[in-house]
């Protein structure tokens, strides 16, 4: 499994959950998790609370290297018989949006959700407004696999959803492929030029 030096994960404990309170009064966040279109306005922290410690869910919080708590992923509806499950992620410290971490998470997961919990597919669905996240996906491997036009209606307009994926196939040769690239570049560094001195 390789090992991802940016962010860790360790399971997400009830003394996180305080914290992920705070994150609800983020206007932006709620926006691009949807849950201003939720019809139940669940809390989040709720939504996590629930799910902990059931046998159809994973959740990890997200840690700097450093141990700083900066947002929680999860697998949940994990299916065992067809080895599936959905990814679902916040970044929900707005001090770590858009440098990387939330796609080093989503690789840290896949890596648990392949090698660890030995499944084969995880899906994810996301609004087709939340660009950041999509680019995030892609660049982890996820395919789109469908669009579920007109989803949501929320203040007169409606939104689309995305529905994405990733097999353990496609994760594994990119995988393969990074360590290949990073095998050349130090090669390429360590050999001396053909001729030289």
């Amino acid at each position: 499994m390789p090992d991802n030096t940016y962010v860790r994960l360790r399971p997400l404990t009830k003394r996180d959950l305080d914290q992920m309170a705070g994150w609800e009064a983020d206007e932006e966040l709620n926006y691009l998790l949807g849950l201003h279109l939720e019809r139940e306005q669940t809390a989040y922290w709720s939504h996590c609370e629930a799910l902990m410690n059931t046998p159809g869910n994973r959740l990890w919080a997200v840690e700097t290297v450093e141990g700083k708590f900066i947002g929680e992923v999860e697998l949940g509806q994990i299916t065992w018989r067809t080895k599936e499950a959905e990814l679902k992620i916040c970044i929900g410290d707005p001090r770590y949006h858009g440098q990387g971490y939330g796609t080093a998470a989503v690789e840290a997961v896949l890596d648990k959700a392949f090698y660890e919990l030995k499944l084969e597919r995880v899906y994810l669905r996301v609004y087709n407004y939340n660009i950041r996240a999509v680019r995030c996906y892609l660049r982890n491997g996820f395919k789109k696999e469908a669009v579920l036009r007109n989803r949501r209606r929320f203040q007169g307009k409606n939104y689309d959803v995305y529905l994405m994926y990733i097999d353990s196939q496609t994760h594994e040769s990119k995988e393969r492929g990074k360590v290949r690239a990073s095998k050349l570049k130090n090669d390429s560094i360590d050999k001396p030029l053909a001729g030289s001195l």
